[in-house]
């Protein structure tokens, strides 16, 4: 009998914890977030991922490669859940389509002009950038006004080529003068002898973060807090380890290591960690956004932007 007490004990001490994790496991759900490509850009849902970091949250992450055009048609009909290509997807909400971004992985554009070898700013004909009016064209234009190339009859023609891999594709094969690029092919041209021909890293925009349609947040708003939890928790570790996350680029987009050495020093210089953005700066770049989208009329931010959720949770992490 003593023996039979005993036993029964230790089922019990063994089933309570058991029990409470199971109640304090949060509910597993599929979540689907559309991006243009497998990027660098994107870094903390990828790195995210493989940490556990959206599991331990109770979201199975599935990241869907899509043309941004697409992507943006895919969250408005509700086949994917989230965006993350804010630039595109805020272009799009400018002109009335009910999306809006919830958090900035990027303030700043990762984006670097990168010519022939040998090639300078007066001798460029044509750059490659993935989409006329994309971000990338944004930044390739910025770059070459910079360089002197911004008079009325200097004439740069810009060549769109879908993605920013057929932009580095189109460098390599000397079929234009320049690319504008970001990680990793920057680092992957400029470390086999390709000209450096500038950068956009002071250049405040919106380049990456979570985006979704404005009745799927009021419904599921603790989904929201989750998938921003997860980033913010991701960008945090991507800071505090380098060497694992060299390590993690080079492996899971198979590159060398210096070049993902080289990578990563770039990411530092534009990851936005807490994923806000000042009143200020945010009016800037709707402003800008809007003029580029040939509207007149003022766009307060809130109709595009919705920070309180972001905040919410960032207060709530402080508490903990």
């Amino acid at each position: 009998m003593r023996t039979a007490k005993l036993l029964l004990l230790a089922l019990i001490l063994i089933a309570v914890p058991s029990l409470h994790a199971q109640q304090d496991k949060k509910p597993f759900e599929r979540v689907r977030l559309a991006v243009a490509a497998k990027a660098l850009t994107l870094l903390p849902y990828y790195y995210g991922k493989s940490k556990g970091i959206f599991e331990r949250e109770g979201i199975d992450l599935e990241i869907i490669a899509m043309r941004p055009p697409i992507g943006v048609t895919a969250l408005q009909a509700g086949e994917v859940d989230y965006g993350g290509s804010t630039g595109v997807a805020l272009r799009a909400a400018i002109k009335g389509l009910p999306l809006k971004a919830y958090m900035f992985i990027q303030t700043r554009l990762s984006f670097t002009l990168v010519g022939q070898p040998g090639m300078t700013g007066a001798r460029l004909r044509n750059i490659a950038v993935s989409g006329i009016g994309s971000l990338a064209h944004t930044a390739a234009m910025t770059v070459a006004r910079r360089l002197g190339r911004d008079g009325a009859n200097d004439k740069i023609v810009y060549i769109a080529t879908t993605t920013t891999p057929s932009s580095f594709q189109s460098l390599t094969a000397k079929a234009v003068d320049a690319a504008i690029l970001t990680p990793p092919f920057t680092s992957m041209a400029t470390l086999a002898g390709y000209a450096d021909l500038g950068d956009t890293f002071d250049v405040r925009d919106l380049q990456g973060g979570i985006v979704g349609r404005v009745s799927h947040v009021q419904s599921r708003r603790e989904q929201v807090k989750a998938m921003i939890r997860a980033v913010l928790r991701s960008n945090e570790l991507i800071l505090k380890n380098e060497a694992e996350v060299i390590a993690f680029i080079q492996k899971d987009f198979g590159l060398d290591q210096k070049v993902a050495g080289e990578s990563y020093k770039i990411l530092l210089k534009v990851l936005n960690p807490d994923g806000d953005i000042d009143d200020a700066t945010l009016k800037g770049i709707i402003d800008k956004i809007r003029q580029e989208s040939g509207l007149a009329a003022e766009i307060p931010a809130d109709r595009l932007v919705d920070l309180s959720i972001l905040r919410e949770v960032r207060a709530e992490l402080r508490k903990r």
